[in-house]
């Protein structure tokens, strides 16, 4: 027995509605003979009679009547399908798997979640907070769409997609009672000594810390607290003497109520060390793996988010030709390049 249409079951069920070869027809869209024909076809594949036809009416027969209620069960739940493969498209449904690390989830999450949601209020998003190791096996298992992450340590591979986004800098945070708290400036090596919490930090950064700190009879740059929860980081140095690295992003309330306050470390100030604390962020994802609209949606909020606050690397100015001596003045001044501002959707290898 052939498999009955959607087509047949629709049929179907509008003759039963209509008791009426005529109306029903107009309701499918096609002549009678054919909807007739039709309904002979799904009878002689069900090997039973559905409808009890005369010159004045058309019945509906028990095994006709079994067969309308399951159709209209089918054709509902065709109907829902159609509905979410239309959502689905249009990115009005769905879920989003995204993982982030603690200065990415604050930093660039929020604000683009709840534009997503502004727009699309149906879709669900799942968020995974750790540090790129462990987000790195989630999304090689493909449990995850995308992860932000600081991406000074990941290295690309052929499986790899990696979007730099930005960065932004980070600072030294004590609490207001701290007596380095109340010191207008400090150098680098009046650190020594002290206590650290942070985030996991890449390596070189640690490494470049170490340098700026260290003094002879100290350690320089040791973190005796490390977690991937800012909030709980941020409490730990309101209620204690340790020392806080992170970012102004991530601190606004307590920066806000004073709670904590920025130091202020000289050689931090100094142009050659601008970016000795900037956090490098960036997405990743699996390549050739089609993503869903939502999530594709959610990326790109993302990256609208990262061109509104994070820091772009600008590129130097193209060196100028070597002059091969006076250029005639009709010719006027050449013009100077302007150096382009890097695009934060680019990718490339880390």
């Amino acid at each position: 027995m052939e498999t009955p249409t959607l087509r047949q079951l629709q049929q179907l069920v509008y003759l039963a509605e209509e008791r009426h070869f005529a109306r029903a027809a107009k309701r499918a869209h096609v002549t009678q003979s054919a909807l007739s024909r039709s309904l002979q076809t799904l009878e002689d594949a069900a090997g039973m009679r559905l409808f009890d036809r005369s010159s004045r009416s058309v019945e509906i027969t028990p095994v006709g009547e079994r067969l309308v209620t399951r159709a209209r069960s089918i054709l509902s739940s065709a109907d829902d399908l159609g509905r979410e493969m239309r959502l689905l498209r249009s990115g009005d449904a769905g879920e989003v798997a995204v993982g982030v690390g603690a200065f990415t989830g604050l930093t660039l999450l929020p604000e683009a979640v709840a534009r997503l949601y502004a727009r699309h209020p149906s879709v669900r998003v799942t968020l995974v907070q750790d540090n790129w190791r462990v987000l790195m096996d989630v999304l090689q298992q493909g449990k995850l769409d995308f992860f932000l992450a600081h991406i000074s340590d990941i290295r690309a591979d052929e499986s790899l997609e990696v979007e730099t986004l930005g960065g932004l800098p980070g600072h030294f945070y004590c609490r207001r009672g701290h007596p380095l708290a109340r010191r207008l400036e400090i150098a680098a090596r009046d650190l020594a000594g002290q206590r650290f919490a942070s985030v996991i930090i890449p390596q070189d950064l640690r490494e470049r810390l170490h340098a700026l700190i260290a003094s002879p009879d100290d350690d320089g740059f040791a973190v005796t607290l490390e977690s991937e929860n800012v909030s709980l980081l941020a409490q730990v140095a309101i209620k204690s003497d340790v020392v806080l690295l992170a970012g102004d992003a991530v601190l606004a309330q307590e920066l806000a109520s004073g709670q904590l306050v920025r130091l202020n470390v000289t050689e931090l100030q100094e142009p050659r060390a601008s970016g000795l604390l900037m956090a490098q962020f960036g997405m990743l994802r699996l390549k050739g793996r089609t993503l869903s609209p939502a999530a594709m949606m959610l990326m790109d909020m993302v990256r609208a988010e990262a061109e509104r606050i994070l820091i772009t690397p600008r590129l130097p100015a193209a060196a100028s030709p070597p002059r091969r001596g006076k250029q005639p003045s009709s010719r006027g001044k050449p013009a100077t390049a302007r150096p382009r501002r890097s695009h934060p959707t680019a990718k490339g290898r880390i």
